[in-house]
């Protein structure tokens, strides 16, 4: 039994220690703010797997998708068709 509270004691103890003094020590100064590139670019429904795919592997981040409807009226009955997308992504400048 007097095992089993030793390991909790020093679990405890590595909790505190992590938890308080294991995070990185934070500069007086401010770090400068991140400045972003930004691309938007209007997408037919074909391709959108396609181009996030690209855009995920030249570090876009996707922010923003927008879907473009058409109304079609056929038969009495209405309906919306996607004709494309709006996709806005950022990255950080180089």
């Amino acid at each position: 039994m007097n095992r089993l509270w030793s390991f909790v004691g020093l679990f405890v103890a590595f909790v505190f220690a992590v938890t308080f003094f294991g995070q990185p020590a934070q500069s007086d100064t401010p770090s400068p703010a991140t400045r972003w590139e930004y691309r938007t670019e209007t997408i037919e429904p074909t391709l959108l797997s396609q181009r996030l795919n690209e855009w995920g592997g030249d570090r876009w981040e996707v922010f923003a998708v927008e879907r473009g409807d058409t109304v079609l009226e056929q038969d009495g009955a209405t309906k919306l068709k996607v004709t494309n997308f709006q996709v806005t992504a950022r990255r950080p400048l180089k």
